[in-house]
């Protein structure tokens, strides 16, 4: 059986959510500009993901007739979408960059 969208939006939430979390542990651990820049792309990418999160849960409410389910409609989220593309790509260079990096003795 096929997840239904609501898990599937959860989960992609929740993923981010780890991984924000997971890349400040990294950088508490290491503090450098790579881990930093891991850290500040997982980051950017957390606000997008609770946009839409919330986004999805109002449209449902809408389309069942529940208006008062609703918080607020979001409609101007185009800067949240290129800043969590940006935050995807500062991440994966934090990421290859602190793969490929000797360890410092």
């Amino acid at each position: 059986m096929l997840p239904t969208t609501t898990t599937v939006t959860l989960l992609t939430t929740t993923a981010y959510v780890v991984l924000a979390a997971a890349a400040a542990i990294l950088w508490r651990r290491s503090r450098s500009l790579r881990t930093a820049l891991v850290a500040i792309g997982f980051s950017l990418v957390l606000p997008d993901q609770v946009t839409r999160l919330i986004e999805y849960y109002e449209f449902v409410g809408v389309l069942h007739g529940r208006p008062a389910d609703t918080l607020f409609l979001i409609h101007h989220h185009a800067f949240l979408y290129y800043a969590s593309i940006l935050g995807l790509w500062v991440a994966a260079v934090g990421l290859a960059w602190h793969a490929t990096a000797r360890p410092v003795r």
